[in-house]
């Protein structure tokens, strides 16, 4: 089942897990019982390479670079 992000006015996000023919209905606020809407979250993506978070802080999403052992910086 996928687990889906949920926000209480009260108590903040949350997660569950539920059936995706149920991920639009409320659910129950697991701290306080209540009613609580579906927010959308950022997809959690594994793998990948572990040092593009540093690159986009570094240079932005568009323009990810490295340096090369002769220290010439390439833009890819």
């Amino acid at each position: 089942m996928p687990l889906y992000d949920y926000r209480c006015g009260s108590c903040g996000n949350f997660r569950e897990f539920r059936r995706m023919s149920e991920s639009d209905s409320a659910v129950a606020c697991p701290a306080c019982g209540t009613p609580s809407g579906r927010v959308i979250a950022t997809p959690f993506l594994g793998g990948g390479d572990p040092g593009r978070p540093v690159a986009v802080q570094r240079y932005g999403a568009s323009g990810i670079r490295h340096v090369c052992g002769h220290g010439c910086t390439h833009s890819h």
